[in-house]
């Protein structure tokens, strides 16, 4: 839980302590090479997982993460040798996959065309069936729901790009976000602030999340992530949304993937003639294709290091994965022209003194002393940004360009000098310089590369003046221009969405300087509608809405067991505390509370507050603290599941007793505890309860069974009443060697009985009661109608937004008419018309009645 809300070295400790203690040795040295390798201890995860290759010569998680690690230290060839381990071992490890596309960016031997193939391959091997045709209206002037799905939603390059481009948008575009991960600073308030809907969805499968997209009604989803962390691609392969598109966060080339329509881009990473390159459709914006906020905590810039130095220091604080030995040599020959010059490189890595002495290395191998490189490791971000206080000039890497880190030393006063690659991943830095004014410091060879670096580091009156003023310069530039930047970018997705009402297939779609775009296969200017932030349809769009968690008291681990918990869990918007008397889900506690918010008690039992006996039996599941009947009393199919092991005290606790507990909504009971202490013993507890779930056993198998009657009496008297069974478990008296399909079970073994509040006592609940009651009659049982009716009680529009929203009733104002004819002739025309019909005969035989 700390690793995946980024506390790495507080979630290295417990992982320490669980090896200490003995916990699986496997798994333990699995999580902590990971956590040494993310908190930034290279050469300690390296030696571990070397070990772990020796003791487990067939483990694709050792041999990816070993890929990782070589990939980091520059060692290319290794690293992908490793991915296809992984991947030969495990032919459905995505990841493994992902990471091999990854690693081929950062290799100057690797062709642009063997990246796109390698891209495309994607699809045929881990793309997911894709979901019905979505069914969001073709309104082009109605608000967007734009869903961002990333990792980054937090301090980090996709966070930092894009975060004021969110708070300067549009009121008609209306931002949805799936996070997948748990981390929370500034960054991710800010970005939270921006957006209507805020979904952590880090628990949820990829099939999970493409039904909670597709549920949302998200009429674009923009792709943050790629194939890097938080890697949402086999949700979006599913097209959970009409339009894909990707955007930063893993964006180092095409995607390969079928479903992403669209890419954004602009003119400097995406130059005229490379179309035929990406499966996308581009986006070219007329300036950068992010827009960078710099952060509030930036050190102030400082005079020129050379000239208190005497000589100039040369810095990359790139990722140093990007640093390789072709480009090592290139920065040799550059050194040599510039004696006494020193090279300052900083990173994660350089905690590593077997990386820091391949760096030496290599560049003795080109006559640079050792004295002249000054390698440094990771440290907090402020102090970071410091170290461009010690470089004059920065290089950048090859064939893998710097992107937020270029921004950065723009932001620190620091030039930086590149040479474009290959790929979009090698045309960050091109773009962010050309947009802030200095094309100059982009070059085309590596002869200008130098001669562009020697130009500045001779003179230092002229690179002092753009230390002093570039910070100011960025800040003003089209780079950190958020409403202009924001404005382009709500245009951009309006347009395509405009083009898919029109029934268009994507198209490249392209803008000028001025802000006027076109679509490519047109060249026409486009001309929005105008956009609304709201409608009719809109307005009454619904959504579950109500303050706090719903809380939930499980007595007998029962809801952690059903196969769709998790399901219900991923609402956000249940809490389970469950007493676990056999502790039947102890082996799954982390694993279920990934699901969402649960508080596990086990070998706990809710009673009447005295010491009781619980009975273990041959059969786990049948444990219980009511003693098994007898054996010739028991059913005979039951005999063998119900003879006990042993017996073991057990302390039991009055519901009423409990403190801390603001309400309880729902209360689940089995039928292998003593429901009724329960019951009788929380009548105060239970006074707001909205719903009540008891297992009933129509054949007893134990001692003081509830039995339907007595639970119906019990809630007689406490304002609740019988609803219905659910879950009903039949038994068949067919022979079992009659095949499985064609038994027919009569009598009634099993059900839950459900109880919920008189129509009496419902009248008296709140509105937020009333929603929480039907939320949970519509999210656990699917009783719709029932729902429906509470909510009718809250308000209109909340009720018909539920009719709507569960497909009973047409959105009002809106159709989909395949014919005129048919309209004019329809009965209830009369309905359709109480304002005016708006039809478009020029275009499809698919008309928007307004």
């Amino acid at each position: 839980m700390l690793q995946s809300a980024g506390q790495h070295c507080q979630a290295l400790e417990h992982a320490k302590k669980a090896l200490d203690l003995g916990y699986d040795d496997f798994r333990s040295r699995v999580l902590l090479g990971a956590l040494l390798y993310q908190t930034k201890y290279f050469s300690e995860a390296l030696e571990i997982y070397l070990n772990l290759e020796q003791e487990y010569p067939e483990s694709a998680p050792v041999h990816n993460n070993l890929g990782n690690l070589y990939k980091d230290i520059g060692r290319y060839e290794l690293s992908e040798f490793y991915y296809q381990k992984a991947l030969n071992e495990e032919p459905d490890y995505v990841m493994a996959y992902s990471n091999i596309f990854f690693a081929k960016h950062y290799n100057p031997e690797v062709t642009q065309q063997e990246i796109i193939d390698f891209a495309k391959g994607w699809d045929k091997r881990f793309a997911k069936p894709a979901l019905p045709a979505p069914v969001n209206r073709r309104d082009p002037a109605k608000p967007l729901r734009v869903g961002l799905i990333s990792s980054g939603f937090r301090i980090h390059p996709v966070g930092q790009m894009i975060a004021t481009a969110l708070e300067h948008s549009r009121h008609d575009i209306h931002y949805y976000v799936y996070s997948t991960n748990d981390h929370d600073d500034y960054v991710t308030r800010k970005i939270r602030e921006a957006t209507r809907v805020w979904r952590p969805v880090r628990h949820l499968s990829q099939e999970a999340l493409a039904h909670q997209i597709r549920d949302d009604n998200i009429d674009i989803l923009i792709d943050l992530s790629g194939h890097g962390d938080g890697s949402c691609l086999q949700a979006i392969s599913m097209r959970p949304a009409p339009i894909c598109i990707k955007w930063v966060g893993g964006l180092v080339n095409t995607m390969g993937v079928d479903s992403i329509d669209y890419l954004f881009s602009d003119s400097i990473e995406t130059p005229e003639g490379v179309d035929d390159q990406y499966t996308e459709k581009l986006i070219r914006l007329p300036d950068d294709y992010i827009c960078y906020m710099p952060c509030p905590y930036a050190p102030s810039t400082t005079a020129l290091p050379a000239v208190k130095n005497g000589y100039i220091t040369l810095g990359c604080l790139n990722n140093p994965a990007k640093i390789g030995e072709k480009l090592l040599a290139e920065w040799a020959k550059l050194m040599h022209e510039l004696p006494e010059s020193r090279l300052l490189l900083r990173g994660a890595q350089y905690e590593s003194g077997d990386f820091c002495q391949w760096i030496h290395d290599i560049l003795a191998q080109q006559g640079i002393e050792e004295y002249r490189v000054i390698l440094e490791g990771p440290t907090k971000h402020a102090e970071f940004l410091e170290t461009y206080q010690r470089i004059d000039i920065a290089l950048d890497s090859w064939p893998y360009s710097g992107g937020l880190t270029t921004c950065e030393a723009m932001l620190m006063g620091v030039p930086v000098v590149t040479l474009p690659g290959p790929t979009f991943a090698g045309r960050h830095s091109a773009t962010h310089l050309i947009n802030v004014g200095l094309p100059e410091l982009v070059t085309s060879s590596w002869d200008e590369y130098r001669q562009r670096v020697l130009e500045l580091a001779n003179d230092l009156p002229n690179l002092a003046v753009i230390r002093a003023g570039l910070r100011t310069i960025l800040y003003y530039s089209p780079v950190c221009d958020a409403p202009r930047f924001a404005n382009h970018f709500n245009n951009a997705l309006r347009a395509i969405w405009v083009r898919y009402c029109e029934g268009k297939a994507p198209e490249a779609l392209t803008f000028n300087k001025e802000g006027e775009f076109w679509f490519e296969d047109d060249k026409q200017i486009i001309k929005l509608p105008e956009a609304r932030s709201t409608d009719e349809a809109e307005s009454e769009a619904f959504e579950w809405q109500f303050d706090g968690p719903i809380t939930i008291i499980d007595n007998a681990a029962v809801l952690p067991r059903d196969p769709d918990y998790s399901k219900w869990m991923a609402s956000g918007s249940l809490a389970v505390i469950c007493f676990d008397p056999a502790s039947l889900t102890n082996k799954r506690v982390e694993e279920l509370q990934q699901f969402g918010e649960l508080h596990h008690y086990p070998h706990a039992l809710l009673g009447d507050g005295q010491p009781a006996t619980l009975y273990a039996t041959l059969d786990a599941e049948k444990g219980s603290t009511l003693k098994p009947l007898p054996e010739e009393q028991q059913p005979e199919y039951m005999r063998d599941k119900l003879k006990v092991l042993a017996e073991l005290p057990i302390n039991t606790v009055r519901l009423d007793d409990i403190e801390g507990l603001p309400s309880v909504d729902m209360l689940v009971l089995d039928d292998l505890h003593d429901a009724m202490k329960v019951l009788e013993h929380g009548h105060e507890t239970l006074k707001n309860t909205l719903l009540i779930q008891a297992k009933v056993a129509f054949q007893s198998t134990h001692e003081r069974q509830p039995n339907l009657a007595e639970l119906q009496h019990w809630a007689s008297r406490n304002g609740f009443r019988f609803y219905r069974l659910n879950n009903e478990q039949y038994r068949s008296h067919l022979s079992e060697s009659i095949p499985e399909e064609n038994q027919l079970g009569t009598e009634l073994v099993y059900a839950d009985a459900v109880f919920i509040r008189t129509f009496e006592r419902v009248a008296v609940l709140s509105d937020e009661q009333k929603i929480k009651m039907a939320f949970l009659l519509h999210i656990v049982y699917g009783i719709k109608d029932m729902a429906y009716k509470i909510l009718t009680e809250v308000a209109e529009n909340i009720s018909k937004g539920y009719l709507v929203a569960e497909g009973y009733v047409e959105a009002p104002g809106v159709g989909l008419i395949k014919d005129v004819a048919t309209l004019i002739k329809a009965p209830n025309v009369h309905e359709y018309t109480k304002s005016y019909i708006t039809v478009d005969i020029s275009g499809p035989r698919d008309f928007l009645i307004n």
